[in-house]
């Protein structure tokens, strides 16, 4: 019985890799149509992204009773749901006729206003996933019925503290899991979502919630949270949730500090990229490097600081969302030093765990 349970996990986990890879491949040939070179490459590089996890996923990760009974029934609730949506959607524009709604005007929301309360969402994930894993910790410490030693329940749960043991051929531990598993529903969602604003392909009732943070480059391409959650599936499947954090906390603190900062105070360019200004990249090095050296310690926040100072410069120049490219490049830093058996020290977990 949990054999066949394990499969139908598979089997799901699968669907929504599928539907994901199959909606954006086709939200890249529209972009490319467009001539949207940004959009284009990025929703490649996140088709890639995805067929890499799910081999992975379908090779390397165990799927026992409770994971898979919670892939399963997400998977179940969210598609009956998507379909029920669409059913009911089509029997009433079939009842009341096709009704022309307003277009969206976004030639105003490029500027430091909007792109603040773009990325509130984004810090209010943060710290929504922060107290969402510390709460289910809480609850597992709370209910150790077997009477696991305390360190063994640490490590099944946020892995190794020093951030060693990290590479591609491991299976990720349960925290790591849980924000994978959320990652990937996320992802579901937002990708529906998509498909339903942009495409038309079918219906989806988000659609008119995710207008309100979209802007102007995205009015007929994928909207930049698609491309935060397909980074963070990539994180999730190689990182414990320690170092998981800290990219959070780099794309919410760190590249919102670089962008407010280049709006309202960029005055010297970067040489090799003038879109981008010293004064903002500047900002986003030190807000990285202070968010990273909190939870992943000096070394290693100095490390990722660099690498997303780089990454956030040649993004617009190789026409790349750095939601994507972010995540990509901070964890194949964390695995190097993981490899090179440098520890990290995370100072806001210090005293919690």
């Amino acid at each position: 019985m949990v054999d066949i349970i394990g499969f139908f996990g598979y089997f799901w986990a699968f669907i929504f890799f599928f539907f994901n890879i199959i909606v954006l491949t086709l939200q890249a040939k529209h972009s490319y149509k467009l001539k949207h070179n940004e959009s284009f490459y990025s929703l490649c590089l996140c088709v890639g992204t995805l067929v890499v996890n799910l081999i992975l996923v379908l090779i390397f990760i165990e799927f026992d009773l409770i994971l898979s009974l919670v892939v399963i029934g997400t998977g179940v609730i969210i598609f009956s749901l998507f379909g029920l949506f669409n059913l009911f959607h089509h029997h009433s524009v079939r009842r009341k006729g096709d009704v022309q709604e307003k277009k969206l005007d976004l030639a105003d929301r490029e500027n430091v206003h909007h792109e603040f309360y773009r990325k509130i969402y984004h810090i209010i994930l943060f710290f929504g996933i922060i107290a969402f894993l510390t709460i289910i910790w809480a609850i597992m410490v709370r209910l150790n019925e077997k009477g696991y030693d305390l360190q063994e329940l640490i490590d099944v749960y946020w892995g190794s503290l020093d951030g060693l043991g990290m590479h591609v051929l491991r299976t990720p531990d349960y925290g790591q899991a849980i924000l994978l598993d959320l990652y990937i529903i996320m992802t579901t969602v937002f990708v529906m979502n998509e498909g339903a604003r942009i495409g038309n392909w079918f219906y989806f009732p988000l659609q008119k919630l995710a207008s309100l943070g979209i802007r102007e480059k995205e009015k007929e391409t994928v909207a930049s949270y698609v491309y935060f959650t397909i980074g963070m599936i990539f994180a999730s499947t190689f990182l414990y949730p320690i170092p998981l954090f800290s990219i959070i906390g780099i794309l919410c603190f760190a590249d919102t500090a670089a962008s407010l900062f280049g709006r309202k105070y960029g005055k010297h360019r970067l040489q090799f990229n003038k879109t981008k200004s010293w004064e903002g990249s500047l900002a986003g090095f030190l807000v990285c490097l202070l968010v990273t050296v909190l939870f992943v310690g000096p070394i290693w926040g100095l490390v990722a600081s660099i690498v997303f100072f780089v990454i956030d410069g040649i993004t617009p120049v190789l026409s790349l969302s750095d939601n994507i490219g972010i995540p990509i490049g901070v964890t194949g830093a964390y695995l190097l030093l993981s490899f090179l058996q440098i520890e990290m020290h995370s100072i806001v977990f210090a005293g919690i765990l």
